[in-house]
Protein backbone atom coordinates (compact mmCIF):
# COMPACT_ATOMS: atom_id res chain seq x y z
CA UNK A 1 0.00 0.00 0.00
CA UNK A 2 1.33 3.42 -0.70
CA UNK A 3 2.73 5.20 2.20
CA UNK A 4 0.31 8.36 2.01
CA UNK A 5 -2.73 6.21 1.46
CA UNK A 6 -1.94 3.93 4.43
CA UNK A 7 -0.65 7.03 6.73
CA UNK A 8 -3.96 9.22 5.79
CA UNK A 9 -6.67 8.36 7.91
CA UNK A 10 -4.23 9.02 11.08
CA UNK A 11 -2.59 11.73 9.68
CA UNK A 12 -6.39 13.56 9.34
CA UNK A 13 -7.37 12.39 12.37
CA UNK A 14 -4.02 13.92 14.09
CA UNK A 15 -4.13 17.15 12.16
CA UNK A 16 -7.82 18.11 13.08
CA UNK A 17 -7.35 17.17 16.57
CA UNK A 18 -7.55 19.60 19.56
CA UNK A 19 -4.50 17.91 20.66
CA UNK A 20 -2.25 18.35 17.35
CA UNK A 21 -0.52 15.35 17.81
CA UNK A 22 3.03 14.67 15.93
CA UNK A 23 2.47 14.04 11.89
CA UNK A 24 5.08 11.95 9.79
CA UNK A 25 4.41 13.62 6.46
CA UNK A 26 6.33 16.12 5.18
CA UNK A 27 4.97 19.22 3.16
CA UNK A 28 4.44 17.36 -0.13
CA UNK A 29 1.38 19.19 -1.88
CA UNK A 30 -0.96 22.18 -1.68
CA UNK A 31 -1.66 23.31 1.79
CA UNK A 32 0.60 20.88 3.55
CA UNK A 33 0.69 17.62 5.43
CA UNK A 34 -2.91 18.11 7.41
CA UNK A 35 -4.33 19.98 4.00
CA UNK A 36 -5.15 22.53 6.13
CA UNK A 37 -1.96 25.38 6.12
CA UNK A 38 -0.45 23.64 9.17
CA UNK A 39 2.27 21.15 10.31
CA UNK A 40 3.65 19.53 13.54
CA UNK A 41 6.53 21.55 14.07
CA UNK A 42 9.05 22.91 17.11
CA UNK A 43 11.79 26.04 17.23
CA UNK A 44 10.41 27.57 14.37
CA UNK A 45 12.04 31.02 13.66
CA UNK A 46 9.81 34.23 14.46
CA UNK A 47 12.29 36.98 12.87
CA UNK A 48 14.24 37.18 9.48
CA UNK A 49 15.50 39.19 6.35
CA UNK A 50 17.75 38.52 3.44
CA UNK A 51 21.01 37.87 5.65
CA UNK A 52 19.88 37.31 9.39
CA UNK A 53 18.41 33.69 10.10
CA UNK A 54 19.05 32.75 6.43
CA UNK A 55 20.29 28.70 5.97
CA UNK A 56 20.34 29.25 2.11
CA UNK A 57 18.73 31.78 -0.58
CA UNK A 58 18.72 30.17 -3.74
CA UNK A 59 18.07 32.55 -7.12
CA UNK A 60 15.24 31.68 -9.06
CA UNK A 61 14.97 32.03 -12.87
CA UNK A 62 11.73 33.43 -12.56
CA UNK A 63 8.78 34.08 -10.26
CA UNK A 64 5.67 31.21 -9.33
CA UNK A 65 2.70 31.15 -7.26
CA UNK A 66 3.44 28.04 -7.13
CA UNK A 67 4.12 26.78 -3.01
CA UNK A 68 7.08 24.57 -2.75
CA UNK A 69 6.52 20.80 -2.20
CA UNK A 70 8.82 18.68 0.40
CA UNK A 71 9.60 15.30 -0.33
CA UNK A 72 12.52 13.16 0.94
CA UNK A 73 15.61 15.12 0.21
CA UNK A 74 14.20 17.75 -2.63
CA UNK A 75 12.12 20.49 -3.14
CA UNK A 76 9.92 20.92 -5.69
CA UNK A 77 8.30 24.11 -7.52
CA UNK A 78 7.67 26.00 -10.70
CA UNK A 79 8.59 28.97 -12.28
CA UNK A 80 8.11 31.51 -15.60
CA UNK A 81 11.56 32.10 -16.79
CA UNK A 82 11.13 35.65 -18.52
CA UNK A 83 14.25 35.55 -20.19
CA UNK A 84 12.79 32.68 -22.96
CA UNK A 85 9.07 32.68 -21.69
CA UNK A 86 9.42 29.13 -20.28
CA UNK A 87 7.83 27.08 -17.95
CA UNK A 88 10.14 25.16 -16.14
CA UNK A 89 9.71 22.63 -13.21
CA UNK A 90 12.65 22.89 -10.89
CA UNK A 91 14.25 20.35 -8.17
CA UNK A 92 16.22 22.26 -5.11
CA UNK A 93 18.06 20.15 -2.95
CA UNK A 94 16.80 20.21 0.66
CA UNK A 95 19.81 20.73 2.69
CA UNK A 96 21.77 23.20 0.71
CA UNK A 97 19.26 24.74 -1.77
CA UNK A 98 21.38 23.90 -4.52
CA UNK A 99 19.52 23.38 -8.06
CA UNK A 100 19.49 19.78 -8.88
CA UNK A 101 17.56 20.20 -12.21
CA UNK A 102 15.07 22.26 -14.28
CA UNK A 103 13.03 20.80 -16.93
CA UNK A 104 11.26 22.77 -19.81
CA UNK A 105 7.12 22.63 -19.83
CA UNK A 106 5.96 24.74 -22.39
CA UNK A 107 5.46 28.84 -22.90
CA UNK A 108 4.17 30.71 -20.57
CA UNK A 109 2.74 34.21 -20.77
CA UNK A 110 3.72 37.71 -19.25
CA UNK A 111 1.66 39.08 -16.44
CA UNK A 112 -1.59 40.78 -17.04
CA UNK A 113 -1.37 43.35 -14.42
CA UNK A 114 -0.41 44.22 -10.92
CA UNK A 115 -2.13 41.71 -8.32
CA UNK A 116 -3.39 39.96 -10.79
CA UNK A 117 -0.45 38.10 -12.17
CA UNK A 118 -1.39 34.35 -13.59
CA UNK A 119 2.23 33.36 -15.83
CA UNK A 120 0.82 30.22 -15.89
CA UNK A 121 3.42 28.63 -13.27
CA UNK A 122 0.84 28.88 -10.53
CA UNK A 123 -0.19 25.41 -9.18
CA UNK A 124 1.86 23.53 -6.41
CA UNK A 125 3.84 20.14 -7.23
CA UNK A 126 2.37 16.86 -5.57
CA UNK A 127 5.58 14.44 -4.88
CA UNK A 128 5.76 11.37 -3.18
CA UNK A 129 9.31 10.11 -1.80
CA UNK A 130 7.75 6.45 -1.88
CA UNK A 131 6.90 6.20 -5.33
CA UNK A 132 9.88 8.16 -6.27
CA UNK A 133 7.58 10.63 -8.61
CA UNK A 134 6.77 14.70 -8.26
CA UNK A 135 3.96 15.77 -10.54
CA UNK A 136 3.52 19.55 -11.93
CA UNK A 137 0.62 21.07 -13.47
CA UNK A 138 0.88 24.14 -15.58
CA UNK A 139 -1.26 26.38 -16.92
CA UNK A 140 -0.59 25.90 -19.87
CA UNK A 141 -2.46 22.81 -19.81
CA UNK A 142 0.71 20.47 -19.42
CA UNK A 143 1.13 17.47 -16.82
CA UNK A 144 3.73 15.75 -16.36
CA UNK A 145 5.24 13.40 -13.77
CA UNK A 146 9.37 13.25 -12.89
CA UNK A 147 11.67 10.88 -11.34
CA UNK A 148 13.42 12.74 -8.52
CA UNK A 149 16.79 13.22 -10.87
CA UNK A 150 14.91 14.88 -13.29
CA UNK A 151 14.32 12.11 -16.18
CA UNK A 152 10.78 12.63 -17.80
CA UNK A 153 8.72 9.82 -16.47
CA UNK A 154 5.42 11.02 -19.10
CA UNK A 155 3.56 14.24 -19.77
CA UNK A 156 0.12 14.81 -21.63
CA UNK A 157 -1.35 18.11 -22.95
CA UNK A 158 -4.85 18.49 -21.74
CA UNK A 159 -5.45 21.36 -23.67
CA UNK A 160 -4.78 19.32 -26.59
CA UNK A 161 -6.69 16.21 -25.44
CA UNK A 162 -9.96 17.88 -23.72
CA UNK A 163 -10.04 21.83 -25.11
CA UNK A 164 -8.46 24.75 -24.13
CA UNK A 165 -8.42 25.62 -20.25
CA UNK A 166 -10.82 28.66 -20.56
CA UNK A 167 -9.99 30.90 -17.47
CA UNK A 168 -10.14 34.65 -17.33
CA UNK A 169 -7.15 34.73 -15.20
CA UNK A 170 -5.39 31.58 -15.99
CA UNK A 171 -5.51 28.38 -14.71
CA UNK A 172 -4.43 28.00 -11.18
CA UNK A 173 -5.58 24.44 -9.83
CA UNK A 174 -2.94 22.63 -7.56
CA UNK A 175 -2.94 18.78 -8.56
CA UNK A 176 -3.68 16.26 -5.52
CA UNK A 177 -1.56 13.29 -4.86
CA UNK A 178 -3.76 10.85 -2.69
CA UNK A 179 -3.80 7.62 -2.34
CA UNK A 180 -1.70 6.76 -5.05
CA UNK A 181 -3.36 8.39 -7.62
CA UNK A 182 -2.98 11.74 -9.13
CA UNK A 183 -6.46 14.40 -9.12
CA UNK A 184 -6.50 17.16 -11.58
CA UNK A 185 -9.27 19.04 -12.11
CA UNK A 186 -10.50 21.68 -14.68
CA UNK A 187 -13.13 23.53 -13.58
CA UNK A 188 -13.65 26.09 -16.60
CA UNK A 189 -15.89 27.34 -19.23
CA UNK A 190 -17.53 24.68 -21.48
CA UNK A 191 -17.21 21.45 -20.37
CA UNK A 192 -15.57 20.74 -16.68
CA UNK A 193 -14.25 17.50 -15.70
CA UNK A 194 -11.87 15.54 -12.82
CA UNK A 195 -9.40 13.13 -14.03
CA UNK A 196 -7.75 10.55 -12.24
CA UNK A 197 -4.16 9.41 -13.51
CA UNK A 198 -1.55 6.96 -12.56
CA UNK A 199 1.07 9.25 -11.13
CA UNK A 200 4.03 7.26 -12.60
CA UNK A 201 2.80 6.38 -15.82
CA UNK A 202 0.06 9.49 -16.52
CA UNK A 203 -2.04 6.74 -17.91
CA UNK A 204 -5.93 7.74 -17.01
CA UNK A 205 -7.75 6.05 -14.15
CA UNK A 206 -11.04 7.71 -15.34
CA UNK A 207 -12.51 11.31 -16.08
CA UNK A 208 -15.69 12.66 -15.07
CA UNK A 209 -17.59 15.11 -16.54
CA UNK A 210 -18.78 17.85 -13.91
CA UNK A 211 -22.35 19.39 -14.97
CA UNK A 212 -23.17 22.63 -13.44
CA UNK A 213 -25.71 25.41 -13.91
CA UNK A 214 -23.19 28.16 -13.68
CA UNK A 215 -22.78 30.95 -16.34
CA UNK A 216 -20.29 33.33 -17.28
CA UNK A 217 -17.22 33.62 -15.24
CA UNK A 218 -19.03 31.57 -12.51
CA UNK A 219 -18.52 28.00 -14.24
CA UNK A 220 -14.42 28.91 -13.69
CA UNK A 221 -12.79 27.59 -10.55
CA UNK A 222 -8.97 28.54 -9.28
CA UNK A 223 -9.56 25.84 -6.09
CA UNK A 224 -8.00 22.45 -5.88
CA UNK A 225 -9.28 19.32 -5.30
CA UNK A 226 -9.05 18.31 -1.49
CA UNK A 227 -9.45 14.70 0.00
CA UNK A 228 -12.11 14.72 2.60
CA UNK A 229 -12.87 10.73 5.45
CA UNK A 230 -16.57 10.83 5.33
CA UNK A 231 -16.88 7.92 8.39
CA UNK A 232 -15.65 5.40 6.32
CA UNK A 233 -15.64 6.07 3.12
CA UNK A 234 -12.98 8.20 1.34
CA UNK A 235 -14.15 11.58 -1.04
CA UNK A 236 -12.64 13.62 -3.31
CA UNK A 237 -13.90 17.22 -2.55
CA UNK A 238 -14.41 19.77 -5.82
CA UNK A 239 -15.09 23.59 -5.54
CA UNK A 240 -16.87 25.76 -8.03
CA UNK A 241 -19.10 26.58 -11.05
CA UNK A 242 -21.52 27.15 -7.91
CA UNK A 243 -21.30 23.86 -5.96
CA UNK A 244 -18.71 21.67 -3.80
CA UNK A 245 -19.58 18.23 -5.38
CA UNK A 246 -18.02 15.25 -3.53
CA UNK A 247 -16.54 12.19 -5.54
CA UNK A 248 -15.45 8.75 -4.98
CA UNK A 249 -11.75 8.33 -5.73
CA UNK A 250 -11.64 4.81 -7.35
CA UNK A 251 -14.63 6.13 -10.13
CA UNK A 252 -14.96 9.36 -9.89
CA UNK A 253 -18.87 9.39 -9.48
CA UNK A 254 -20.61 11.90 -7.74
CA UNK A 255 -21.72 11.33 -4.45
CA UNK A 256 -23.37 14.04 -3.08
CA UNK A 257 -23.61 18.23 -3.67
CA UNK A 258 -24.33 21.05 -2.08
CA UNK A 259 -25.38 24.27 -4.03
CA UNK A 260 -25.30 27.28 -2.02
CA UNK A 261 -22.10 28.92 -3.32
CA UNK A 262 -23.80 31.46 -5.15
CA UNK A 263 -26.93 32.35 -4.09
CA UNK A 264 -27.61 34.89 -5.78
CA UNK A 265 -26.60 33.73 -9.33
CA UNK A 266 -23.97 36.23 -9.67
CA UNK A 267 -21.73 35.74 -13.31
CA UNK A 268 -18.99 36.49 -12.00
CA UNK A 269 -18.67 34.56 -8.87
CA UNK A 270 -15.38 32.24 -10.14
CA UNK A 271 -14.45 30.35 -6.90
CA UNK A 272 -10.54 30.88 -5.79
CA UNK A 273 -10.63 30.13 -2.22
CA UNK A 274 -10.48 26.37 -1.53
CA UNK A 275 -12.21 24.06 0.52
CA UNK A 276 -10.72 23.06 4.09
CA UNK A 277 -11.88 20.30 6.24
CA UNK A 278 -12.44 20.33 9.45
CA UNK A 279 -12.78 17.95 12.17
CA UNK A 280 -16.19 15.52 12.92
CA UNK A 281 -17.44 16.10 9.01
CA UNK A 282 -16.99 19.81 9.54
CA UNK A 283 -16.41 21.19 6.08
CA UNK A 284 -15.47 25.16 5.56
CA UNK A 285 -16.34 26.42 2.24
CA UNK A 286 -16.51 30.27 0.88
CA UNK A 287 -17.83 32.36 -1.60
CA UNK A 288 -15.79 34.06 -4.22
CA UNK A 289 -15.32 38.00 -4.03
CA UNK A 290 -15.06 38.34 -0.16
CA UNK A 291 -18.74 36.78 0.49
CA UNK A 292 -20.08 34.57 3.07
CA UNK A 293 -18.04 31.84 4.44
CA UNK A 294 -20.16 28.57 4.78
CA UNK A 295 -19.42 25.56 7.84
CA UNK A 296 -21.05 22.49 6.53
CA UNK A 297 -21.71 19.31 8.27
CA UNK A 298 -21.67 16.12 6.14
CA UNK A 299 -22.67 12.99 7.88
CA UNK A 300 -22.83 9.82 4.96
CA UNK A 301 -24.56 12.21 1.85
CA UNK A 302 -26.21 14.41 4.31
CA UNK A 303 -25.24 17.88 4.34
CA UNK A 304 -26.11 20.67 6.42
CA UNK A 305 -25.74 24.15 7.24
CA UNK A 306 -24.40 25.15 10.78
CA UNK A 307 -22.85 28.36 10.45
CA UNK A 308 -22.40 31.62 8.44
CA UNK A 309 -19.94 34.02 8.52
CA UNK A 310 -20.32 37.61 6.50
CA UNK A 311 -16.77 39.47 6.92
CA UNK A 312 -14.30 39.27 7.09
CA UNK A 313 -13.98 36.43 4.30
CA UNK A 314 -11.33 36.05 2.17
CA UNK A 315 -11.32 36.09 -1.95
CA UNK A 316 -7.88 34.52 -2.47
CA UNK A 317 -7.21 33.22 0.65
CA UNK A 318 -7.91 30.20 1.85
CA UNK A 319 -8.94 29.81 5.33
CA UNK A 320 -6.27 28.00 8.01
CA UNK A 321 -7.04 26.07 10.46
CA UNK A 322 -4.97 25.38 13.60
CA UNK A 323 -5.28 23.66 17.11
CA UNK A 324 -9.19 23.60 17.24
CA UNK A 325 -9.28 27.26 15.69
CA UNK A 326 -10.63 28.64 12.93
CA UNK A 327 -8.46 31.78 11.20
CA UNK A 328 -9.97 33.77 8.37
CA UNK A 329 -8.24 36.54 6.56
CA UNK A 330 -10.07 38.91 3.29
CA UNK A 331 -6.37 39.14 2.32
CA UNK A 332 -7.15 42.98 0.89
CA UNK A 333 -9.22 45.94 1.56
CA UNK A 334 -8.79 46.39 5.06
CA UNK A 335 -6.67 43.31 5.41
CA UNK A 336 -8.59 41.65 8.62
CA UNK A 337 -8.30 38.68 10.37
CA UNK A 338 -10.93 36.81 12.54
CA UNK A 339 -10.40 34.01 15.00
CA UNK A 340 -13.29 31.87 15.32
CA UNK A 341 -14.50 28.38 17.42
CA UNK A 342 -14.86 25.88 14.16
CA UNK A 343 -17.69 23.98 15.40
CA UNK A 344 -19.69 27.18 16.10
CA UNK A 345 -18.76 30.22 14.23
CA UNK A 346 -18.10 32.04 18.07
CA UNK A 347 -15.47 35.07 16.95
CA UNK A 348 -12.59 34.83 19.75
CA UNK A 349 -11.02 37.80 18.10
CA UNK A 350 -10.83 39.97 15.10
CA UNK A 351 -7.95 42.49 14.06
CA UNK A 352 -6.72 44.69 11.46
CA UNK A 353 -3.11 43.08 9.87
CA UNK A 354 -0.75 45.63 9.58
CA UNK A 355 1.18 44.32 6.58
CA UNK A 356 2.09 46.69 3.15
CA UNK A 357 -0.09 45.66 0.71
CA UNK A 358 -2.72 42.90 -0.21
CA UNK A 359 -1.92 39.20 0.59
CA UNK A 360 -2.26 36.31 -1.97
CA UNK A 361 -0.82 33.69 0.26
CA UNK A 362 -2.66 31.87 2.62
CA UNK A 363 -1.30 31.89 6.05
CA UNK A 364 0.50 29.07 7.68
CA UNK A 365 0.68 27.45 11.03
CA UNK A 366 2.89 25.78 13.61
CA UNK A 367 5.08 25.85 16.94
CA UNK A 368 1.75 28.01 18.26
CA UNK A 369 2.68 30.75 15.06
CA UNK A 370 1.17 32.30 12.15
CA UNK A 371 2.56 32.83 9.67
CA UNK A 372 1.75 35.40 6.40
CA UNK A 373 3.28 37.48 3.64
CA UNK A 374 1.65 40.00 2.31
CA UNK A 375 2.38 40.37 -1.85
CA UNK A 376 5.75 42.54 -1.20
CA UNK A 377 7.46 40.38 1.31
CA UNK A 378 6.61 41.86 3.93
CA UNK A 379 5.94 38.92 6.91
CA UNK A 380 3.71 39.11 10.18
CA UNK A 381 4.25 36.35 12.58
CA UNK A 382 0.77 35.90 15.01
CA UNK A 383 0.78 34.00 18.02
CA UNK A 384 -1.80 31.13 17.58
CA UNK A 385 -4.81 31.73 20.10
CA UNK A 386 -7.53 33.02 21.54
CA UNK A 387 -6.05 36.95 21.66
CA UNK A 388 -4.85 38.63 18.33
CA UNK A 389 -0.72 39.37 18.96
CA UNK A 390 1.84 39.81 16.62
CA UNK A 391 5.20 38.14 17.93
CA UNK A 392 7.50 40.11 15.24
CA UNK A 393 7.58 41.03 11.42
CA UNK A 394 10.19 40.91 8.82
CA UNK A 395 10.45 42.35 5.38
CA UNK A 396 12.03 40.05 1.97
CA UNK A 397 11.21 43.19 -0.31
CA UNK A 398 10.08 40.94 -3.69
CA UNK A 399 7.20 41.16 -5.79
CA UNK A 400 4.97 39.60 -6.21
CA UNK A 401 5.22 36.91 -3.83
CA UNK A 402 1.84 34.59 -3.50
CA UNK A 403 3.58 31.42 -2.55
CA UNK A 404 2.40 30.00 0.79
CA UNK A 405 5.23 29.66 3.16
CA UNK A 406 6.46 26.19 4.18
CA UNK A 407 7.53 24.20 7.17
CA UNK A 408 9.64 21.56 7.24
CA UNK A 409 11.30 20.35 10.44
CA UNK A 410 12.51 23.47 12.48
CA UNK A 411 12.64 25.59 9.11
CA UNK A 412 10.70 27.69 6.68
CA UNK A 413 11.28 28.05 3.20
CA UNK A 414 9.98 31.23 1.36
CA UNK A 415 9.51 31.53 -1.84
CA UNK A 416 9.43 35.40 -3.32
CA UNK A 417 9.49 36.17 -6.93
CA UNK A 418 13.08 35.83 -7.45
CA UNK A 419 14.34 33.46 -4.78
CA UNK A 420 13.85 30.58 -2.64
CA UNK A 421 14.89 30.92 1.02
CA UNK A 422 15.55 28.50 3.81
CA UNK A 423 15.05 30.11 7.32
CA UNK A 424 15.78 28.91 10.58
CA UNK A 425 16.46 30.14 13.90
CA UNK A 426 20.23 30.13 14.67
CA UNK A 427 19.09 28.71 18.83
CA UNK A 428 17.44 26.44 16.50
CA UNK A 429 20.33 25.32 14.64
CA UNK A 430 22.62 25.15 17.35
CA UNK A 431 20.22 23.31 19.39
CA UNK A 432 20.08 20.41 16.84
CA UNK A 433 23.59 20.06 16.60
CA UNK A 434 25.01 16.59 18.31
Amino acid sequence: MNRIAALLPVVLALCTSPLHAQVLEQWSQWRGPCFNGSADAANLPTSWSTTENVVWATPLPGPGAATPSVAGDRIFLTAFSAEDSMLLAIAVDRQSGKVLWQRPNGPGRESRQRGYENMFAECSPAADSGLGVACFMFGNGRLAGYDFDGNELWARDLAAEFGELKMDWGYASSPLLWGGRLFVQVIRTGESYVLAVEPKTGETIWRHIREDEARSESEQAYTSPVPFVNGDRREILILGADCLTSHDPATGKELWRWSGLNPRQARNYRAITNTLVGSDGFIYVTEPQNNALHALLVKGDEVTEVWTLDRPTPDVMTPLLYKDRLYVSDGKRRRKMVCLQPATGERLWESELDTHTFIRASATAGDDKIYLIDAEGFCVVLEAGDAYKVIATSELDSYPCRSNIVIDNNQLLIRTADRLYCIGSQSAETDAQP
